[in-house]
């Protein structure tokens, strides 16, 4: 607790170090610039408007600038004559042991180097400061320069998207040497295209765009705007390239615009010309197409073999991938217009088998005659055949680090049909809150370990006893065949998994995704159990005589899942997270309808395993709305329902839905939000005789999280955020009042919390620490005296940083 509050003075102070504005270390005849307001903004668009300021503030924080207060005290610290001396003096030194080398080229290379190394980071010492004076701001001192330059940068913008009777200007407050900057524009009416022609002299040409005016970018009676000048030149030359014209580019498409009629209006006429021989356009075909497999090996005085197989030639010293399977793969065909389209698809399909390190398409036009003929070259260089990799990192969960590490083997064409092995063994330890031990009222960490391995083997087709290939042909279509076998040592028992999957894998872009699992068969078994758990399991039951078994204990037994599922995967982001994206999973799954009358008997009467029968489904939507280049908003809501198909409304004990710890509601322990206003009797008071303090399920899920990120100094980013949900049960359950979803209630029982995080964005690794309090809990018990569901700051502002109310999840990446 006292670690915490520390923290958070710490945190405070830096925050008001700066409380004021410091502007006592400006000169006589300099300002700081303080705040700059644009107005007059109606119709255009005020995010680039404020784009294209020359000059900006110094960062505030609360009507403070602290980076600027942490700039000035780390000048205090900032010597540049004595930085100067010592990048005199290591000059000197090795110029001294330059010289002492003599002939030695090797040695006077090395302290070459080495010297301007050395005086490299002296001279960056000296151009930007100290290590506070990095992190912190130089003052934004008032120039009028870049004001000017600012107001004719938004004066070119605004005439670029029509506004060419605009006018734009500034005022100036000074107070107390901080200038505030009004940027006043008046946008006037803008001028719209009252026509639109295209001069084209080529007539094959100009019946293309004649055919597509449709699909035109500009339209009568829209705004002037450059931007959709670019962009209807850009569907003019994709147009033209998917359509046989290889040497067709931009640079041929014109545009003339005339305002010289009044009245707002715009008189557009788009021009094509023809070639740099003032003659028409050539359209070409494919001659030949040529797959080379092995371009980047030469074997002198030998030559590739060639087969041709569907029309395409296929070279290579040695073939190892049958041409039946590349030719799948491969859009464009002898006779084929050339297309940029098919060429690209091409490249991206080939690629999509894993089997090449390096792909490209080049062509070469046939000079001997005029005919508008070329040779297709796809060049391939193929992937290691065989592969190892380790990889190696560490979680962080009920306040315990816990390191893994994986292992993976890959082999590569294993059949000679551009198949792909995969094994890998995975091994590692993980925090989590006991069940059967707390510390005071608090839980108690403890490791779990667990040691999985999986094979896998993809295949680059559909494996079905139909032709179904030709239909997903442009959508790299992949059959996955894998098992994997997981084992977990907890605390409370041993718990194992074996799991076989037979997918159908298909994309119809890079960011969509889509898997189709017709054999999805899990065992899973929990044994060893410790006499103190099925002690406390055994205390859970409300029977008298303790014999009906709990919900949390019936789907722990061995159990048979079969199971059919379905997932669409849409991600138009990145790994780091910096661009306008959205995100969308849904999954499907269905288990044991169809496969009852064959599997139920067997795996109950001769394996006593117990056979599910369920329904589930589970969305997960984020939104990542950019604000700039370094601040985003960032929102989820995950939903998720599971119902059994039997009397026992029973599920697999991992398909229940939980709720709390880092990548949920962060101000819960994991696995112990809900469900719904239930709270466990072992955290209604401290002391209770109760030992068990199980994980919480449920058949619904609804959760939600507001993210605000910004960055704070270079690697360092910040994140404020709130989050809101729970989980609950579908069915009544004496041993869990409250935990039902009612529609009249469920609104009331939304855990919220909110809380401030860190991430530190290494490029290849994001490591994360969130800070979360409680806002609300609707597990209280509010029977009791002046009780509120409503718990921040309810017990005095320090209380926010009892383990009671508040938690630190650290991890590695996004939490979403």
């Amino acid at each position: 607790m006292r670690l915490r509050f520390y923290i958070f003075v710490s945190s405070i102070t830096i925050i008001f170090f700066g409380s004021c504005v410091p502007t006592r270390y400006l000169a006589e005849n300099e300002n700081l610039l303080y705040k700059i307001q644009l107005e007059g903004v109606e119709a255009s668009d005020a995010g680039k408007i404020t784009s294209l300021y020359q000059q900006r503030p110094n960062r505030k924080i609360f009507r403070s600038t602290p980076y600027l207060s942490i700039y000035y005290f780390g000048r205090r610290f900032y010597n540049p004559d004595k930085i100067k001396a010592r990048i005199e003096q290591k000059r000197q030194k090795y110029d001294q042991k330059i010289e002492h080398a003599g002939e030695d080229s090797v040695k006077t290379a090395r302290l070459l180097l080495k010297r301007e190394r050395k005086l490299a980071r002296l001279n960056r010492h000296l151009e930007e400061g100290n290590v506070l004076m990095s992190f912190g701001e130089p003052p934004a001192i008032y120039d009028t320069v870049k004001t000017k330059a600012t107001l004719q940068q938004i004066t070119t913008y605004l005439n670029t998207i029509g506004y060419f009777n605009n006018k734009v200007g500034h005022t100036t407050e000074i107070n107390n040497k901080k200038v505030k900057l009004r940027i006043n524009v008046v946008e006037n009416a803008p001028y719209t295209y009252s026509q639109i022609t295209y001069s084209v002299p080529d007539t094959a040409i100009k019946a293309i765009i004649d055919s597509t005016r449709s699909q035109s970018v500009v339209k009568l009676g829209q705004n002037y705007n450059e931007e959709n000048l670019v962009a209807e030149r850009e569907r003019i030359e994709s147009l033209l390239k998917n359509l046989g014209y290889y040497e067709f580019n931009s640079r041929y498409i014109t545009a003339e615009v005339d305002t010289s009629f009044g009245h707002n209006s715009t008189r557009l006429n788009i021009i094509i010309a023809n070639n740099a021989d003032n003659r028409p356009h050539q359209a070409f075909r494919l001659k030949k197409v040529n797959f080379i497999g092995d371009a980047n090996f030469t074997r002198f005085g030998l030559k590739r073999d060639t087969i041709l197989f569907n029309r395409i030639y296929y070279l290579a010293y040695v073939h190892k991938i049958s041409p039946r399977i590349l030719d799948k793969k491969i859009q464009i065909r002898p006779g084929q217009l050339y297309s940029l389209n098919k060429t690209l698809a091409t490249q991206r399909q080939l690629g999509g088998l894993e089997m090449f390190r390096f792909l490209n398409v080049t062509y070469l036009a046939d000079d001997t005659t005029n005919a508008g003929l070329l040779t297709a070259n796809i060049n391939a260089s193929p992937s290691k055949r065989f592969q190892e990799s380790t990889e190696g990192g560490l979680s962080y969960s009920a306040n315990l680090p816990g390191p893994f590490v994986n292992l993976r083997y890959t082999a590569r064409n294993l059949f000679r049909g551009a198949e792909i092995l995969e094994l890998g063994v995975r091994g590692g330890i993980e925090g989590q809150f006991s069940a059967l031990e707390r510390r005071s009222n608090r839980l108690k960490g403890i490791y779990a370990r667990q040691l999985s391995g999986n094979m896998g083997i993809i295949f680059p087709q559909f494996l079905v006893p139909f032709n179904a290939n030709k239909y997903f042909a442009n959508y790299n279509p992949r059959t996955r065949l894998n098992f994997v076998y997981t084992l977990i040592w907890r605390e409370e028992f041993d718990r194992t998994n074996l799991e076989a999957t037979y997918d159908y894998i298909w994309q119809k872009s890079p960011r969509l995704q889509f898997v189709f699992t017709p054999i999805d068969i899990s065992i899973n078994d929990t044994r060893n159990r410790s006499p103190l758990f099925v002690e406390s399991l055994r205390q859970a039951r409300l029977d008298p005589n303790k014999e009906q078994e709990t919900l949390y204990e019936r789907s722990l037994r061995p159990a048979f899942v079969p199971s059919i599922d379905f997932s669409i995967l849409y991600n138009s982001n990145n790994y780091n997270h910096t661009l306008d994206a959205s995100y969308l999973r849904v999954h499907v799954e269905e288990a044991g309808s169809l496969t009852e009358p064959l599997l139920r008997n067997l795996a109950e009467d001769k394996f006593n395993l117990t056979f599910f029968k369920y329904g589930r489904v589970n969305l997960d939507y984020r939104r990542y709305l950019k604000l700039n280049s370094t601040n985003f908003f960032v929102s989820r809501v995950n939903f998720g329902i599971a119902k059994s198909w039997r009397n026992d409304d029973v599920l697999p004990y991992d398909k229940y839905f939980y709720a709390g710890g880092g990548t949920s509601v962060r101000a819960f322990l994991p696995r112990r939000l809900g469900p719904g206003a239930y709270s466990s009797p072992s955290t209604i008071v401290a002391g209770s005789n109760r030992t068990l303090t199980p994980e919480q399920q449920g058949d619904l899920l609804m959760e939600g999280s507001l993210e605000y990120r910004f960055n704070i100094y270079s690697l360092m980013n910040g994140a404020l955020f709130l989050d809101a949900g729970n989980i609950w049960s579908l069915a009544s359950n004496e041993a869990r009042p409250g935990a039902k979803f009612e529609v009249n209630q469920f609104y009331k029982q939304i855990a919220v919390g909110t809380g401030i995080g860190f991430r530190f964005d290494f490029t290849f690794l994001i490591a994360r620490v969130d800070f979360a309090t409680k806002v609300y809990d609707p597990a209280i018990d509010l029977t009791q005296p002046q009780t509120s569901n409503f718990v921040l700051g309810k017990e005095g502002f320090g209380k926010i940083f009892s383990t009671r109310y508040s938690t630190i999840n650290l991890g590695i990446g996004y939490p979403f």
